[in-house]
């Protein structure tokens, strides 16, 4: 319960200075957006779980939780279950506070990027 105030926080805190206008699948911003979003509980730049799986090359990856139906994460994938991950999985541990379409197509642009680029962010 802790986590969710403290994420709460940093996302009314933080989401609107970054919130100045980019066009949608902007993977800068969405770098930001997913360190507030989803750093909470994955690991950004490593495949090892944390509470949740790493997100580390994840974009067109099969998905490593069981009972998801997706042959692999995609974009439609990746939107539909960051805007409504029980809808997917209903007894999935991953609840995420509403995410604006403008937010998933940043950090869907984010995951996106080549291994080259995710090794920068480090």
């Amino acid at each position: 319960m802790k986590q969710f105030f403290l994420l709460l926080v940093a996302v009314l805190i933080v989401l609107p200075l970054v919130a100045v206008a980019g066009p949608a699948g902007d993977a800068e911003r969405g770098k930001i957006v997913a360190g507030v979003r989803c750093q909470v509980c994955h690991h950004l730049h490593l495949e090892s779980k944390l509470i949740g799986p790493g997100l580390k090359g994840i974009f067109n990856r099969a998905p490593r939780i069981s009972g998801v139906p997706f042959e692999r994460w995609d974009e439609a994938s990746l939107d539909a279950w960051l805007k409504a991950p029980r809808t997917i999985k209903p007894n999935t541990k991953m609840t995420i506070p509403p995410i604006s379409e403008r937010d998933r197509a940043d950090v869907i642009a984010y995951l996106k990027r080549d291994e080259n680029s995710l090794k920068e962010d480090k």
